[in-house]
């Protein structure tokens, strides 16, 4: 066992030593990890706008719980993200933990039990069925995926499946947020179904391409 627990010790001091210090141009890593997740979300804007475009009458309805719903789910999913990606990317600091996701599971959980909307949950009376919405955050979610991707390979995450998956989280995140200027169907339980999925799907690629190109 002592041999094991040394190389296990030895792994770390290396890791603690290459990840924060690997940032391009010197640039430590928190810092172009902030920079690289705002362009991210302008990416999934961009994307959003230029194949869907925003909904009809999006200013007035920004402030109605609807759109509130949305936007409150999908920015509390990118900031569990945000903290579970900059964990993953530190060996020797706090380990990822999914107690970050526990507010925005809750505030989803909570927004589709209290749906009073009428709307289907397939989205057939809405406007855009579910396997448009998922298609459209997937798309939009893209940009995000590579570059946070990049970004977490000028660290040293010890778990490379894992960050890439909490990677995936955060990008799907970041692309249903764009989506919400676009998306027609106000039913919370719609919501709470399928951005989940498509952002679930998004975390299974990433934890897929995580494997092979964050191993170091």
């Amino acid at each position: 066992m002592m041999p094991s627990i040394e190389t296990d010790s030895l792994i770390q001091n290396l890791s603690r030593e290459a990840g924060p210090r690997r940032g391009l141009g010197g640039i430590r890593f928190g810092r172009l990890f902030a920079v690289t997740v705002a362009l991210s979300l302008a990416a999934a804007f961009g994307m959003i706008l230029f194949w869907i475009g925003v909904r009809p009458h999006l200013g007035q309805l920004v402030l109605e719980t609807p759109f509130l719903f949305k936007i409150a789910c999908t920015l509390s999913l990118a900031a569990a993200g945000i903290v579970l990606v900059h964990r993953a990317a530190v060996p020797g600091g706090i380990p990822p933990t999914l107690l970050a996701l526990v507010p925005s599971g809750l505030l989803l959980v909570i927004g589709g039990l209290t749906d009073t909307s009428g709307l289907s949950i397939m989205g057939r009376n809405s406007g855009v069925s579910a396997p448009y919405c998922i298609g459209a955050i997937l798309l939009a979610s893209m940009p995000a995926l590579v570059l946070v991707l990049g970004v977490l390979r000028t660290a040293a995450p010890t778990r490379p499946g894992l960050a890439g998956a909490i990677t995936g989280l955060l990008a799907g995140a970041l692309g249903a947020t764009a989506y919400t200027i676009a998306c027609v169907n106000d039913g919370r339980m719609f919501v709470a179904i399928w951005y989940p999925v498509a952002i679930l799907i998004v975390a299974c690629a990433g934890a897929a391409i995580g494997k092979r190109v964050l191993a170091w």
